[in-house]
């Protein structure tokens, strides 16, 4: 299982369309927890448009030869 695991992550790395996003650094008593909320959305729809079973099926393909 870890042999999967870790071609798979080898997978991910090679795809140019996955890029990490720049996190801003927080401070933690500047914000209140609705503002909080509303940040965690905003980084919920961001990567809302990932498609992750298309990326899990098209390696799994990619693996068995299909």
């Amino acid at each position: 299982m870890d042999k999967l695991i870790n071609e798979y992550i080898n997978y991910l790395s090679k795809l140019n369309e996955i890029t990490r996003p720049k996190m801003p650094r927080i401070i933690t008593t500047a914000y209140t927890d609705n503002e909080y909320l509303l940040a965690i959305d905003e980084l919920m729809n961001d990567f809302d448009k990932i498609d992750d079973l298309s990326v899990t099926l098209r390696f799994l393909k990619e693996r068995d030869g299909s």
